[in-house]
């Protein structure tokens, strides 16, 4: 899209994908992107300020199945799974809110898709994420299921932040 301030195309906006390669319909031709919704509340109007959401996270979030997108990339660090000559590893993930993005393709390509690398992997698998609280965890029900099916290769520990409230009610 076009930036309506310079009237230049919008610049370049860095997600991480959240799919292995074979994609969410195990095509190889589609992709997921993990996108938190950028807003900003503002304590004058006591509401969310329109004109300061986030172009891109905003277009993506609305976006509808189908919708087609220009993408590039990737660009900057790559992170890949253990060789597949060691699948005794085991992988240890760390991450926050969105930053969950890389390792979703991560658990797909061990516990839910049917190919070589889930049916080799013997390590554990274990993910910290953390969050603010309980209603910001994402892929919950994903997750709960892989560790159900997969309690000896599969563990999950959640860091909530704000789930509690503090002596003046606040979080």
């Amino acid at each position: 899209g076009t930036n309506p301030k310079t009237g230049k195309p919008n610049s370049v906006r860095l997600y991480s994908i959240a799919a292995s390669r074979y994609g969410d319909d195990f095509t190889g031709e589609t992709t997921t992107l993990c996108v938190r919704r950028a807003t900003y509340w503002c304590p004058e109007l006591g509401a969310e300020d329109p004109a300061k959401k986030g172009v891109c996270s905003n277009y993506l979030c609305d976006a509808t199945p189908g919708t087609e997108c220009k993408m590039t990339g990737p660009s900057g660090k790559v992170m890949l799974m253990p060789e597949s000559d060691n699948y005794n590893a085991d992988i240890i993930m760390v991450a926050t809110g969105t930053g969950i993005a890389p390792y979703r393709a991560f658990w797909k390509r061990l516990f839910v898709e049917n190919g070589p690398a889930a049916e080799a992997y013997k390590g554990v698998a274990w993910l910290f994420l953390g969050v603010a609280n309980s209603d910001a965890l994402l892929y919950d029900d994903e997750l709960q299921a892989i560790k159900k099916k997969f309690p000896d290769n599969f563990k999950l520990d959640y860091a909530l932040s704000r789930e509690d409230t503090n002596k003046k009610g606040g979080k």
